[in-house]
């Protein structure tokens, strides 16, 4: 039994983070390891997912529960990237470096490592990634990229599958569920045109699904205002915890989706799935599963209707093959 930490994006009820959490902490308990975690809303996560809880902001509270760890483990998700700020970047590198200057050992756990912005930001990367002692990536894109840098890593899914594979498929699948977040690309005009398509090929059972309502809710009601204008009344769905969002997405028999983890339950648990490119991950997730997509910021309205005319009536059933989601690896350096 250990002592483990875990570092990530944890308490604010992100779907795919906590998915990852939930799927990690449960395996960790299941071998008798002691689960920490540095998060947000300390109270709710402990509550939730019985750990105990340091909040991620208070210098003394991480040095305390990084002192008491044996292993602290970093992911997984997308957290090396300076896409959006280095802020973010710099506190999930400050940590693994604190757990090293504590000689603890460190293991990135099943991480997407995007191209990192600016030199000084990828220097001062590889510089401290250097100093873990076991990487596992979730996709070859970062696999490729840390080897670029002279860090070898070992190729992992990503942990999302593992609540995936352990669903039992619905037999009963009926409906859409429409999951949407808030990014630049998501405008007035592409929620128009998705609309207009949808309409063509359903006027009922149509759920408007947000994953964080920080960053999906004005985004998904401004969709349902849409859907308004060809007389649909879609359900809002919101505030699901893990094993409901999971069951939700299993039971719908078309899924679209522009969240990685909304696509990947739903692929996984055999919904028919399309994807909403935002960003690289969906590109490398799509192109991994070859899944019908479109990207939002190359696309036209005629294109949109035309590849969802195709998804609705022409590609039902159709099964796409992921990497499953395996332990192995990680359990044997947990236990080194």
């Amino acid at each position: 039994m250990k002592n483990i930490l875990v570092s990530g994006y944890i308490g604010f009820n992100n779907f795919g983070d906590e998915a990852i959490f939930y799927a990690l902490s449960n395996h960790l308990k299941s071998l008798n390891h002691k689960v920490s975690v540095l998060c947000n809303n300390k109270k709710e996560v402990a509550k939730k997912y019985k750990v105990k809880s340091y909040y991620y902001k208070n210098p003394l509270e991480i040095l305390w529960a990084i002192l008491n760890c044996n292993i602290l483990i970093s992911g997984g998700g997308s957290l090396l990237q300076n896409k959006t700020s280095n802020s973010s970047l710099f506190y999930y590198l400050c940590i693994i470096l604190l757990a090293k200057l504590c000689f603890k050992k460190v293991v990135i756990f099943a991480q997407g490592i995007e191209p990192i912005i600016g030199k000084k930001p990828e220097l001062i990367t590889k510089t401290i990634l250097k100093m873990v002692d076991f990487i596992s990536v979730r996709d070859n894109n970062s696999r490729k990229l840390l080897k670029s840098w002279g860090i070898n890593s070992t190729l992992v899914s990503d942990p999302a599958y593992a609540l995936a594979q352990n669903t039992k498929i619905s037999d009963k699948k009926e409906g859409l569920i429409v999951q949407l977040r808030s990014f630049k690309g998501m405008t007035k005009e592409f929620l128009s045109s998705l609309a207009f398509s949808i309409s063509k090929n359903f006027q009922k059972d149509i759920s408007v699904f947000s994953f964080q309502n920080e960053l999906d809710e004005k985004i998904c009601f401004d969709f349902l205002e849409e859907l308004k204008k060809y007389n649909i009344q879609a359900n809002y769905i919101s505030n699901k915890e893990i094993d409901e969002t999971i069951n939700i997405l299993n039971n719908a028999k078309y899924v679209i989706s522009t969240r990685l983890h909304g696509l990947i339950v739903a692929n996984a648990l055999n919904s028919n799935t399309f994807a909403i490119c935002y960003d690289e991950k969906i590109k490398t997730l799509v192109n991994e599963l070859n899944l019908k997509s479109i990207d939002i910021f190359n696309y036209k309205a005629e294109e949109l209707d035309n590849k969802l005319d195709e998804f609705f009536n022409h590609c039902l059933n159709e099964v796409h093959p992921y990497r499953k989601f395996e332990w192995e690896n990680i359990d044997k350096e947990l236990n080194k």
